[in-house]
């Protein structure tokens, strides 16, 4: 699989290029979702109601993971989640296509210390980036690199494909509907335009990192006159469970393997067959995954053979 880089410099110039870089954008959306989920789980007191907000971005990120899937089917691809290769381990020091991470991408508890890993992530691409020597490689330039391919291409588009549900989401059959998806999924998370001390929406659309950042911050952030700010009410942080890697044999994760196995095999028959999401299974995961922390043990994302 090509890196960003590659596809960011070299640009896509093919169909068959186009959905390498769907596959490889769904690779990357969901390489974030393990490590929110568990710090979503870890809370266990929460005065400031700080599980709510992990809740509504990993639930971003799954739709903007399903909205990569959607893209792919309507160009005539398949999505591939149901293997091994699909799933990240962790820690991880770059993200999949070859982002680099300087603090490492782990499953930890909700702290101050993971959500500068968070914000790391989420990083918004904004202009000091273009004035480096050698720019580094951005999800932000990696979806305006397949926006743009969109429009050079013009790549047919199958209205009736097997697509993922997604809320507030338009069908895709047309290059203009492909295009606002994108760019759903880049205002919603990262490669936003603009300072990271300075949001181009409203307070109640605000993208990732500054979510992250008002947690970090332990402030709200606020506009005064045309200004942003973190300097609004204050956050307190919840209590959360600790929890670690087990060494025990069997692995008591193990369960919790099996059941993100068949999800991610439902997932798939989804773009293939046209089938309902498996919503069942997920609530599954969550059930296991928050008992295992509660133990004290980590949650294994990892393929059950």
């Amino acid at each position: 699989m090509k890196t960003i880089r590659e596809y960011v410099e070299a640009r896509i110039l093919s169909p068959d290029d186009l959905k390498g870089a769907l596959q490889l954008a769904m690779k990357l959306e969901f390489a974030t979702i393990p490590p929110y989920l568990c710090a979503q789980w870890s809370v266990k007191r929460d005065p400031d109601r700080t599980e709510g907000v992990v809740h509504r971005i990993v639930t971003q990120e799954m739709f903007h993971f399903a909205l990569a899937g959607n893209l792919l089917t309507a160009v005539g691809g398949m999505p591939s989640i149901a293997h091994k290769d699909f799933l990240p381990t962790y820690p991880a020091s770059e993200l999949p296509g070859g982002i680099p991470q300087a603090l490492p991408v782990d499953l930890k508890p909700l702290t101050k210390d993971q959500l500068a890993v968070f914000m790391q992530i989420e990083l918004p691409e904004f202009p000091p980036v273009a004035l480096d020597v050698v720019p580094p490689a951005t999800i932000g330039a990696f979806y305006d690199t397949i926006i743009a391919t969109f429009r050079s291409l013009s790549p047919g588009i199958d209205p009736n494909a097997h697509a993922v549900e997604v809320p507030f989401a338009e069908p895709i059959r047309t290059v203009d509907d492909a295009i606002k998806t994108i760019e759903r999924i880049k205002s919603e998370g990262e490669g936003v335009q603009g300072s990271p001390d300075q949001p181009t929406g409203e307070r109640d659309s605000l993208a990732h990192y500054y979510l992250f950042k008002e947690l970090f911050t332990q402030k709200r952030l606020v506009k005064v006159g045309d200004e942003w700010s973190f300097s609004g009410d204050s956050v307190m942080l919840p209590e959360v469970f600790a929890f670690e890697r087990s060494s025990a044999d069997p692995n008591p994760s193990r369960e919790f393997s099996r059941i993100l196995t068949d999800l991610l095999t439902d997932l798939e028959t989804c773009w293939k067959a046209g089938e309902p999401p498996n919503i069942a299974a997920m609530f599954q995961l969550k059930l296991a995954g928050q008992k295992l922390i509660k133990q004290g043990i980590r949650p294994e994302f990892v393929w059950a053979d």
